[in-house]
């Protein structure tokens, strides 16, 4: 399943306000039971991150909205530090070289896991990218995002949807 990138900005853009879609799910949603392949050779399931809240972003390199917003999902991340559990899911690169370049140029810290086939971005029901998925504790589907999303609008998301103030 291919999919494509919700907007035609060049890297580093932001679009205008507006542009986003934001897709509340409901809070009985058990998010699927999905393995994930990290960039640093390790594996694990969605289920061993419970206990804390989970942001799952879906992202690739040539998406550029993916790659404008990671910078603020890493200081949205710091900000939080522990108390929520940040995941990039790199979808469909088939240059695993580049995806890691545009990791380390992002300044992204916080794991990142790999799906070639896309098969963890289709069990979220993903269509368009970026995509971003917020998980409680209890390993429910409290919200989601398609579009890209930037600081603010993300730490109130989170805020919001994991009662959480930051």
């Amino acid at each position: 399943m291919a999919a494509s990138c919700s907007s035609p900005l060049a890297a580093g853009d932001r679009p205008p306000a507006g542009q986003t879609s934001d897709l509340q799910v409901a809070p009985a949603n058990l998010a699927p039971a999905v393995d994930l392949v990290y960039f640093d050779g390790t594996t694990g399931s969605l289920a061993d991150l419970r206990g804390k809240p989970v942001v799952l972003n879906f992202w690739a390199s040539w998406c550029p909205a993916c790659i404008a917003e990671m910078p603020d999902f890493e200081a949205v991340h710091q900000r939080f530090g522990d108390e929520v559990v940040f995941v990039g899911v790199d979808l469909q690169d088939v240059d695993r070289a580049t995806a890691e370049r545009f990791v380390a140029d992002t300044g992204v810290t916080y794991p990142i896991a790999d799906d070639p086939t896309g098969v963890v971005f289709a069990a979220f029901g993903g269509f368009s990218m970026p995509t971003t998925i917020f998980i409680d504790a209890d390993g429910h589907i409290a919200g989601r995002q398609d579009g890209v999303i930037f600081e603010d609008q993300l730490v109130e998301k989170i805020n919001d949807l994991f009662g959480m103030s930051s």
